[in-house]
């Protein structure tokens, strides 16, 4: 018998009602809680600011901002241990009654997991459409704790749950309808759509895997608006100051650097940079299936004339004006211009085999042609190619799985 994949499941759904289905995880409790551990290393001597992953703790106290050693660490292998570990903290200094241990966009430290979760997205984007704006990661271990965030306001987000372990019940207050509990255990997925207000309760060690999707016009607005906002800083020599001027201020215009900001946003809005990075971004978030961030680019490689390669990922190429396009792999986009990249662009479809040498061949340059084998190294670091015998251990031990 053929199991029926998730996506078809929940495409009828999608936009429309709250869904609870059978659905295999990307990932298992074991990976999860590493990652999870991975992630919160930084966080134990303090909270971090302004980077991804973030970190939360929480316990029916509110939130500590400074968790320390309430976090997990390596000592703690599984995510029973690391329970087990909390419930043995001195009275007073541990989460008696409940936790909820949130970790934000924690995805990219892992290349491995943020492949596997974008794969299941790439599939359901296909039946229910690609959003143009990147979705947001969250992974939870929680225990006999109650969150009520999501009662605050009606969700800009559809919201993907895998709960891989413990259970997870959602109380989901719909705009249009009754109030729905949903009870998830382990191998199941959670669905609810934008507009739903929603409680939830984290009980007997529940793992969670959270995918928000935004759907909210204001959300695209914002993006559009911190683009233009990078544009402007381009064209700004600014010191990270707000100046301070004569008091009571003089009639006339108003202050010269505010009028510098204005012109400078006049400008970017009006030039071609700010289309030409949002075509980037797009370009990115497409080949990444709209998860962000992406994994920082591995290691450079030295590659032979003979070096046989396969073309593990799509390479999605956009146009970016005359002779030029946008390649984009795995989260990453960069520019690639003349008919050279063309040329090459046509021998590397996904899952063709071929040797540097070959490559080189086929596009009419001597084989240590230095801007071939520069943009193949750089596919390399993008992972969106592969040695060849790397590609088949890689399928071997996907297919053991």
């Amino acid at each position: 018998m053929i199991a029926t994949d998730w996506t078809e499941l929940l495409a009828p759904a999608w936009g429309k009602e709250p869904a609870l289905l059978t659905a295999a995880a990307p990932t298992d409790p074991a990976h999860l809680h590493r990652t999870v551990v991975a992630a919160c290393a930084s966080f134990r001597a303090g909270t971090v600011f302004r980077t991804f992953p973030q970190v939360r703790f929480h316990t029916v106290l509110g939130w500590l901002g400074a968790p320390g050693r309430l976090l997990p660490d390596t000592g703690d292998p599984t995510p029973a241990a690391y329970r087990a570990r909390l419930r043995r903290e001195p009275a007073g200094s541990g989460p008696d009654t409940g936790f909820l241990l949130r970790v934000q966009q924690p995805l990219h430290i892992d290349y491995s997991l943020w492949a596997s979760v974008r794969d299941g997205l790439e599939r359901l984007w296909r039946r229910v459409g690609l959003p143009c704006l990147p979705v947001e990661a969250e992974l939870t271990e929680g225990d006999e704790y109650t969150c009520a965030r999501g009662l605050a306001a009606p969700s800009e987000h559809a919201v993907l749950t895998w709960v891989l372990g413990g259970t997870l019940e959602a109380e989901l207050h719909m705009a249009d309808g009754p109030l729905r509990v949903l009870r998830a255990t382990a191998g199941e997925l959670l669905y609810w759509p934008e507009g739903s207000r929603w409680r939830e309760r984290h009980l007997d060690g529940c793992l969670t895997l959270r995918i928000s999707v935004p759907r909210a016009q204001r959300l695209a607005a914002e993006a559009v608006k911190n683009l233009l906002a990078e544009e402007v800083g381009k064209r700004l020599a600014y010191d990270g100051t707000v100046p301070c001027l004569p008091y009571p201020p003089p009639d006339g215009e108003p202050p010269a650097p505010t009028l510098a900001i204005g012109e400078a946003a006049r400008a970017a809005a009006g030039g071609p940079e700010l289309p030409a990075a949002l075509r980037t971004r797009w370009a990115a978030w497409c080949s990444s299936a709209g998860l962000e961030p992406a994994p920082d680019p591995r290691e450079d490689v030295t590659l032979a004339p003979g070096q046989r390669l396969r073309v593990v990922r799509e390479i999605l190429r956009q146009p970016d004006g005359l002779g030029r396009r946008i390649w984009a792999v795995n989260g990453h986009a960069f520019p690639v211009g003349g008919a050279a990249g063309e040329l090459i662009a046509q021998q590397l479809p996904l899952g063709r085999e071929l040797t540097v040498d070959e490559l080189c061949g086929a596009v009419g340059v001597d084989a240590q042609n230095a801007a071939v084998t520069a943009l193949l190294r750089k596919l390399y670091r993008l992972r969106g190619i592969e040695p060849a015998e790397a590609a088949e251990t890689a399928e071997d031990g996907r297919a053991d799985r």
